[in-house]
């Protein structure tokens, strides 16, 4: 038993000692691993590149702004006329271009109403008139007579009286009769009654020239209006016009105050446009103006506006444009819009067609009308979407985002007009850089076009009315107008 315990043991440390042998290469291959490891050459660490985003841009301008403002309205002539009958009777004669839409000259004779009762009228005055004037130079005639026949009857009242005188001499010396003395006493009395007689006939001329006087004026009067009555007889064109509704023929009976047809003066056409009242005050320069009662006038008004107007057709594929002038302002708002309304006039409208670039400015033509201000310098501009809220986003010498506070003056068109936070020259941001981070990093891109067009509408480049160089390049394009 006690020979057993040491084989088994030896056994034991045998087997052992057999499965030991892998253990110093398994240690020396973890040593040479560590050691590996701990010696090999460290990993280049990469840093990843900070991303950026692509957005438009552009340098912020400075440029010279037309103040303008925009509204709409319908061209009206700016004189119409309605001719109306002033005499009764048949139209015996029409001018041959007296329809709707014709064009007639100043003074031209458009129609005649049968003048023959008018006539017979001033032949008839006439007539009356030269007899008055002949009563008149017969009481004239009458009047130096009765002068000369009055100072010889005083003369013979003289005579009449010396002799009287001296038959009462006589009698007091009884050298003549009685009887005799009463006789002269008759003739003395009876000279005196003819002068009564021709003094009193004397006093009565003036009141009967004076009768007759006037009636010589109401007769001169009536043949007046005779002979404008005959006058009216005609009806001619009181200016260059152009025909609208005519409501008459030949040989049709008319009465006074009968409505004969309508005209519209073709040298002027006006249009009535609404505008805001805040837009409005863009126009005035000098806010700060103010004028007493007594200093208003239209031309104290155009003054203060100091504006000129383009008028365009609202209503059509044709660019048209007229240059205007700025007339008058309406004398209140409109009650539903609570919009100031101004009239601009277009000169000449038929004159200044151009062939197929511009017509004629017609009546009811739908009309968008630009009020243009004096320029206002330098001033620094920028899109009116690149305002969001208080502020714009700008690139920092980093070409990173940053947000920029700004004042905005007002609004027009495209753009807006900055008061103060910008100066020009800064990189604007056009782009809608949602989500904006500050300071992020910005890949810009130049936006040339979005420049020039703001530019354009700013400055008033795009007001340009066509001319006929226009035309002819139109023209050598081969193209129809049709």
């Amino acid at each position: 038993m006690a020979d057993k315990t040491p084989n088994k043991i030896l056994q034991t440390l045998k087997r052992f000692g057999m499965r030991s042998l892998f253990i110093p290469p398994l240690v020396a291959g973890i040593f040479i691993a560590i050691w590996i490891v701990g010696n090999r050459p460290q990993p280049q660490r990469e840093v990843a590149d900070e991303a950026s985003r692509m957005l438009r841009v552009i340098d912020v301008p400075v440029v010279d702004v037309v103040p303008r403002v925009v509204g709409y309205g319908t061209a009206t002539p700016g004189q119409t006329w309605q001719a109306v009958a002033e005499v009764d009777g048949r139209i015996v004669e029409v001018h041959p271009e007296l329809e709707s839409g014709s064009f007639v000259n100043k003074d031209q004779l458009l129609l005649r109403i049968d003048p023959t009762e008018y006539e017979y009228a001033v032949a008839q005055l006439e007539a009356e008139i030269k007899q008055a004037q002949a009563l008149i130079d017969e009481l004239t005639r009458t009047e130096e007579n009765l002068k000369a026949s009055l100072a010889i009857e005083r003369e013979a009242l003289t005579v009449t009286q010396r002799e009287m005188e001296r038959l009462r001499q006589l009698a007091s010396r009884s050298a003549t009769s009685q009887s005799e003395l009463d006789a002269q006493q008759r003739s003395v009395f009876t000279q005196q009654q003819r002068l009564q007689d021709q003094t009193s006939a004397l006093n009565l001329l003036p009141a009967q020239k004076q009768s007759q006087e006037a009636n010589l004026a109401l007769k001169q009067a009536q043949l007046a209006q005779a002979h404008l009555d005959l006058k009216h007889t005609e009806i001619r064109a009181p200016f260059h016009c152009r025909i609208g509704t005519v409501t008459l023929d030949v040989d049709q009976y008319v009465g006074t105050g009968q409505d004969l047809f309508e005209a519209y003066n073709i040298d002027l056409v006006e249009v009535e446009a609404q505008a805001p009242m805040s837009e409005v005050r863009r126009l005035i320069q000098n806010e700060s103006q103010t004028a007493s009662l007594e200093e208003f006038s239209m031309q104290r008004v155009r003054d203060v506006f100091n504006v000129r107007a383009v008028v365009e057709m609202a209503s059509s594929d044709m660019p048209a444009r007229w240059e205007a002038r700025f007339m008058r302002v309406r004398e209140s708002l409109d009650l539903q819009t609570r919009s100031l309304s101004m009239v601009v006039g277009v000169d000449d409208p038929y004159e200044q067609v151009i062939p197929g670039i511009r017509p004629p400015l017609l009546q009811g033509t739908y009309c968008r009308v630009t009020l243009i201000g004096q320029a206002r310098p330098n001033q620094v501009i920028i899109p009116r979407h690149t305002v969001h809220g208080s502020h714009v986003y700008v690139l920092d010498d980093e070409q990173r985002l940053r947000k920029q506070p700004v004042d905005v003056a007002f609004v027009q068109g495209e753009f807006a007009v900055i008061r103060s936070g910008l100066t020009g020259g800064e990189k604007l941001i056009v782009s809608d850089p949602a989500p904006a981070v500050e300071g992020m990093l910005i890949d810009p891109v130049a936006d040339d076009e979005l420049l020039d067009r703001v530019v354009t509408d700013a400055s008033g480049a795009d007001l340009a009315l066509p001319t006929a160089t226009n035309q002819d390049q139109a023209g050598n394009t081969g193209g129809s107008d049709d």
